[in-house]
């Protein structure tokens, strides 16, 4: 009886925290996403860069065909609009 008194009260103790424990995580993120994006500038121009990055090394070192020429121009056009992107950014700051 007493042993079921202890794991009543155990389970309840952890029911009760893991609320805390999932929504205080997340702030924290948010919190330091926010920050991280004020003194970065511009997090949406950064992350289109990130993943145009990401979609080249994937269509240069993972894609299994060339796709008759159009993995080429795909990359091309990539390494273009992140080249775009870095002159935005560079030219903000002027």
């Amino acid at each position: 009886m007493k042993l079921r008194r202890v794991f009543v009260a155990t389970a309840l103790a952890a029911a009760l925290a893991m609320p805390v424990a999932s929504f205080a995580q997340p702030q924290d993120k948010d919190d330091k996403k926010e920050a991280r994006e004020k003194r970065e500038g511009h997090p949406v121009i950064r992350e289109a860069i990130r993943q145009l990055q990401l979609t080249r090394d994937e269509l240069e070192h993972k894609a299994a065909s060339d796709f008759h020429g159009h993995k080429a121009a795909a990359i091309k056009s990539i390494n273009e609009a992140i080249e775009h992107l870095h002159q935005a950014l560079a030219s903000d700051k002027d």
